[in-house]
């Protein structure tokens, strides 16, 4: 046979299930070495989406990709997930025959306890050659003339349907034909016609079968670890030397962090306003065999990447009255000081009172004014203009306002949203004592908002000031042009 032949809808196949999605790794198959001389491959599942094949990779060309095309077949036609009505009918139909079928096993003294083992071994040879030939004959069926002309070619052993069957069945189809012929294809998993099964073939088989559901049992615990590192690992970090105070209500458990510094504001801006652009699983075949783990079965390491692009965010800054000037122009530097946090240009500041004060990128903030009343309900209406579903929005305040007004403009926001709070308190007192005491200090507040209705809508961030300075920074370039303190 050419070095450069190959099966007629390899490619076809290739490019249907990229279209599908699906990603393959291919793992070199550890029984290999023991059968040198026969191709070995298996697949399974190892999650949603995702396929192992282990294979040959050392074989030939033409019977790497014949193996290879057999295995993804199992995946195109969906062969991972028997319907278990199927297998309790042909448990019955080996009830109903069961005189065939003592004919066919060894002569053992427990055979009744091992009538129910016997079983699942003929289903599963039975449900192979069935897989076999749905899948030879949907993407094998313009290749069966390379058996004749290359004995002990490639595709030798492969299983199609017999003569007078119709093609192109799915393989439960397969299955009951398979029945109705029940001694020819008993000849098939047996030695030759006529003689029996041995109990050791029961027990080879078992045993890679039980090896396959092994490897996909640790799989399927490392993905669930790997999206538990994952999850936690993207999740607001909690500054160290911080408390985290949780609130909750009957719909949502939200986190309130607590910096001590206005540098790690920038850290919490860049954190949450990230945008998932790549997800991929990367496998390290080498990773645990050269550990000595799993004996002689050969287990990749698996876990994920995640990469990441800067998202659009909005900052709506409080410049009221009873923010100190110095410390708008300290929250100010430090955002600007933060080179590649987040993309400045197509992200936007909003500065606001009791109405617009300034609106202007974070590439080119110039003259900012402060001073007057405060109204941030309003502020957030206006800056809805800015934002997506993808976009993340952080308020930065004293929260010296009607905070019912920010939930009634903010609960329909489908984005991610960020109110961070700044108070002269202490360290030892907590988020819970800072905002109460915010509500029964203000006046104009007829209706005091509940702090667990707060945090439901909003993720909070409690920025204390006793490790802020509120000194005036020296002006710089990177500095704000100017600031107007209109307060009376």
């Amino acid at each position: 046979m050419e070095g450069s032949w190959e099966p007629a809808l390899y490619r076809e196949t290739n490019k249907h299930l990229e279209r599908l999605n699906i990603r393959i790794s291919y793992i070199d198959a550890p029984m290999a070495a023991l059968m040198p001389n026969v191709p070995v491959s298996f697949s399974y599942r190892a999650m949603r989406g995702e396929y192992c094949i282990y294979i040959d990779r050392k074989a030939d060309h033409p019977t790497f990709m014949v193996r290879d095309l057999h295995e993804k077949g199992h995946i195109l036609f969906n062969h991972f997930t028997r319907p278990r009505t199927h297998r309790q009918q042909f448990e019955e139909f080996f009830r109903r025959n069961l005189h065939t079928f003592l004919n066919r096993l060894p002569p053992e003294r427990n055979l009744t306890s091992k009538l129910g083992s016997y079983a699942t071994y003929i289903y599963n040879r039975f449900s192979d050659i069935a897989q076999a030939m749905e899948i030879n004959s949907k993407l094998f069926s313009a290749d069966r003339g390379v058996n004749s002309s290359a004995p002990r070619g490639v595709l030798e052993g492969f299983v199609f349907p017999r003569d007078g069957w119709p093609e192109g069945l799915d393989w439960m189809s397969y299955m009951s034909f398979l029945c109705t012929e029940l001694n020819f294809f008993l000849d098939h998993i047996g030695d030759g016609p006529g003689q029996k099964i041995k109990s050791s073939d029961i027990a080879s088989y078992n045993a890679m079968q039980a090896a396959e559901r092994r490897i996909q049992d640790i799989q399927e615990t490392r993905k669930t670890a790997a999206d538990a590192d994952s999850n936690a690992a993207y999740e607001p970090e909690i500054i160290k030397h911080g408390r985290t105070d949780n609130f909750s209500d009957t719909k949502s458990v939200n986190t309130v962090t607590e910096l001590n510094n206005v540098k790690d504001l920038v850290r919490i801006l860049r954190e949450r306003s990230l945008l998932l652009k790549r997800n991929r699983l990367h496998t390290d075949i080498l990773y645990n065999i050269n550990r000595n783990r799993f004996g002689d079965i050969l287990i990749p390491r698996r876990y994920r990447v995640e990469n990441y692009n800067l998202n659009n965010i909005c900052i709506l800054l409080d410049v009221s009255g009873s923010v100190p000037a110095g410390f708008v122009r300290r929250v100010i530097h430090t955002i600007m000081q933060a080179e590649g946090a987040f993309n400045k240009h197509i992200s936007r500041l909003v500065c606001w009172s009791d109405s617009l004060c300034s609106d202007t990128s974070l590439a080119g903030i110039r003259e900012i004014s402060s001073g007057g009343g405060t109204m941030l309900g309003a502020g957030i209406e206006y800056c809805k203009r800015y934002l997506n579903e993808r976009s993340s929005f952080f308020i930065i305040s004293d929260f010296q306002d009607d905070l019912n007004d920010w939930i009634s403009a903010a609960k329909d926001l489908g984005c991610a949203k960020t109110a961070v709070g700044y108070g002269r308190m202490g360290r030892e007192s907590s988020f819970e004592q800072w905002f109460s005491a915010i509500g029964s200090n203000a006046s104009y507040r007829k209706n005091p908002v509940d702090i667990r209705r707060f945090v439901s809508v909003f993720d909070t961030v409690l920025l204390r000031d006793n490790l802020v300075q509120w000194a005036e920074l020296p002006a710089s370039a990177n500095s704000p042009k100017k600031m107007v303190d209109s307060s009376p």
